[in-house]
């Protein structure tokens, strides 16, 4: 039942995104072991689109690392529970709490002897920046704890790049990109261990660190992205070419502006609810790394709910033809807004 549970929860998820982005691009999906204990790691630009795309997006059932205090409240660690998510505990939330990973690593250490997989975020935060951070070791810890426990196993490590070209913008695109696993027993080879982790999480850094934009000079971030079109942002791979010249480019590309969309008054007056609701919402997020988060909650529960109670109120006016119009012409005009900005 759990499993069916998270089938329905996974493809809900894919459904809100195909509603939510204008497009979606994956690569190295055939980088995925079908049949092997696998640990993904990514880059975290963006709050909790980032791990609900890939576990929506990646062909296998995906165990989430996820931090603690978001399953602070019951209801809530209740739900994550049920889609495989679980809690890892930050220096931030207290020296005592850093004891209860132990569990937590068990817990890992054995979906990897059932050939599983984990998703790990190992800058240990988001950052709306492009550019990969400095990587806790927590990863390499799951890794090799894993390999101790079950020696016969392969273990292997899929690094893997998210690519927004606007991370909080809705109608924006997205680019996954997963790499070539790294064999974890590779680093352990005549080694010790504290060296293999070191050795194992450079690996895994500079391979992160070419499949999404990496701009070293974070303070002059800002400054930098305006080189670039939003665009290009999903093709790291040229990016990181021309940021080698970054001296030679010489004018920022202008921000681009939303053309006009025949769609937009319709989609408008159509979603006037949540669209108010979102109004007195958005003023209150204090991170710009959740403003994506909230714009797809809002999008897979308060708009189609909207959309049900108008049709039901449609029905019972004019009947089940209007009825039935209504709702499919409300979702295909959102569909066509969203692919056509």
């Amino acid at each position: 039942m759990k499993y069916l549970w998270y089938l329905f929860v996974k493809m809900y998820v894919r459904l809100g995104f195909a509603f939510y982005f204008k497009k979606i691009d994956l690569v190295g999906i055939k980088n995925i072991p079908r049949k092997k204990a696998v640990l993904f790691v990514a880059n975290h630009q963006n709050a909790l689109i980032d791990p609900l795309l890939i576990g929506a997006l990646t062909p296998r059932e995906l165990n989430f690392l996820t931090r603690a205090d978001v399953f602070n409240r019951p209801l809530i660690k209740a739900l994550l529970s049920t889609v495989n998510m679980l809690p890892i505990y930050r220096i931030r939330d207290g020296l005592t709490s850093l004891s209860k990973n132990e569990e937590v690593f068990k817990k890992c250490y054995h979906i990897f002897g059932r050939n599983g997989t984990v998703l790990i975020f190992p800058e240990g935060n988001h950052n709306i920046q492009r550019r990969i951070r400095v990587l806790s070791k927590g990863f390499t810890r799951i890794a090799f704890g894993s390999l101790e426990k079950h020696p016969e196993k392969e273990i292997l490590v899929v690094p893997v790049g998210i690519n927004y070209s606007n991370a909080k913008k809705y109608g924006s695109s997205v680019r996954i990109i997963f790499g070539t696993p790294i064999s974890v027993q590779e680093h352990l080879k005549e080694t010790e261990i504290n060296e293999a982790a070191t050795s194992l999480k450079n690996e895994v850094s500079d391979a992160m660190k070419k499949l999404v934009t990496h701009i070293e000079d974070h303070e002059q971030h800002d400054e930098i992205i305006k080189f670039f079109a939003e665009e290009e942002f999903l093709y790291p791979e040229k990016v990181n070419v021309k940021l080698l010249n970054i001296n030679n480019l010489k004018n920022p590309v202008p921000e681009k502006k939303d053309r006009f969309n025949f769609l937009t008054p319709l989609v408008k007056a159509n979603s006037i609810l949540p669209l108010l609701l979102w109004k007195q919402l958005s003023p209150k997020i204090e991170e710009e790394e959740f403003i994506a988060t909230y714009k797809f909650s809002l999008g897979i529960t308060a708009f189609p709910s909207f959309y049900l109670l108008q049709t039901w109120i449609v029905y019972s006016l004019l009947g089940s033809i209007y009825g039935f119009t209504y709702l499919s012409l409300s979702f295909l005009s959102v569909y066509l807004f969203t692919k056509s900005r």
